[in-house]
């Protein structure tokens, strides 16, 4: 989504949340390019800690304004790749099988689209881990909350505190549970899509298309290709 410098006022000052419905902190600020198209906004954490970060991290749905966790934006880039990578391998063989590439041609695109699966792999690493992490991450936090619960309900049942303050406590806890709760999840789906990805086999069944014939050209030839290298 493009936002351009005459829309951001609608933004500024209003609150920013995660996926999970944790409130992060505010829009205070924004930094466009010379064509007026906005690429990062300046967001207050918690009041103590100032961030620019860019557009790209941010949905807009519904009238908030939700920013992506850094494990998520890396992963969902990451998932988007590799399939992509593994569509135009598939393809690219579907042409060369059809004998409609020239054989220069399907060497150089399938050697490109190689290096590419192989970099999108090594990358993979670095992100799984940075997922395992986050896992551990939430576990403590739940932990964390879970004696929290613990204690205030030994201390309302033992009378120490009034039924409001127990009542009033727990539904904060309870509510930062069920949003530990729905990340972990999210992080482990993420997890799970990357490494079947990472092992699903190039998908050869891709569904024939066919490519229409230049004019002046005669049926059954090869279609000249341009090979641009890095276009991959």
């Amino acid at each position: 989504m493009d936002i351009l410098v005459d829309q951001v006022d609608e933004y500024l000052g209003k609150p920013v949340i995660d996926p999970y419905n944790r409130r992060l902190g505010y829009v205070i600020g924004f930094y466009s390019d010379a064509d007026g198209r906005v690429r990062a906004l300046e967001i207050s954490l918690g009041d103590v800690e100032f961030k620019q970060l860019d557009i790209e991290r941010f949905k807009f749905e519904n009238g908030n304004i939700i920013l992506l966790p850094e494990w998520e934006f890396l992963a969902l880039q990451l998932e988007n790749r590799i399939l992509r990578l593994k569509k135009r391998m598939a393809a690219l063989e579907e042409l060369n099988a059809r004998k409609d590439l020239p054989k220069h041609a399907y060497d150089s695109f399938k050697k490109n689209l190689e290096e590419s699966l192989m970099k999108a792999k090594e990358d993979a690493k670095a992100v799984k881990e940075l997922l395992r992490k986050r896992i551990h991450e939430l576990e403590d936090s739940i932990l964390e909350l879970e004696k929290a619960m613990t204690s205030i309900k030994v201390s309302y049942l033992s009378g120490e505190i009034p039924e409001k303050a127990y009542k009033s406590a727990s539904e904060h806890i309870r509510k930062h549970l069920d949003s530990c709760e729905l990340e972990k999840e999210s992080v482990k789906q993420h997890l799970d899509k990357i490494e079947a990805l990472e092992s699903q086999p190039v998908d050869l069944s891709v569904k024939s298309t066919p490519i229409p014939q230049a004019q002046g050209q005669p049926a059954g030839q090869p279609i000249p290709v341009v090979v641009l290298e890095g276009s991959q």
